[in-house]
């Protein structure tokens, strides 16, 4: 978060993190209960950014867009 305050990103209201102790088969299953909460409590997601489709997966937002990784693709 030092990261986030010095890139001027600094009136979150919310940083929202899997804890390392929670174990799920796959990003979306995490990701998405999440997103589905933030617009539950009266948000609007409007974008949604990842490098792997799993991170995009489940809806809650507007438009996503999926980031080139050349290291590595999860199936």
């Amino acid at each position: 978060m030092i990261n986030l305050r010095q890139a001027g990103f600094d009136t979150w209201q919310a940083v929202i993190l899997k804890p390392d102790a929670m174990h799920v088969a796959s990003a979306a299953e995490y990701k998405t209960p999440q997103r589905q909460a933030i617009e539950d409590a009266g948000y609007t997601i409007i974008l949604n950014v990842g490098d792997q489709p799993s991170d995009l997966t489940g809806g809650y937002a507007e438009r996503d867009i999926l980031l080139p990784n050349p290291m590595y693709r999860i199936a």
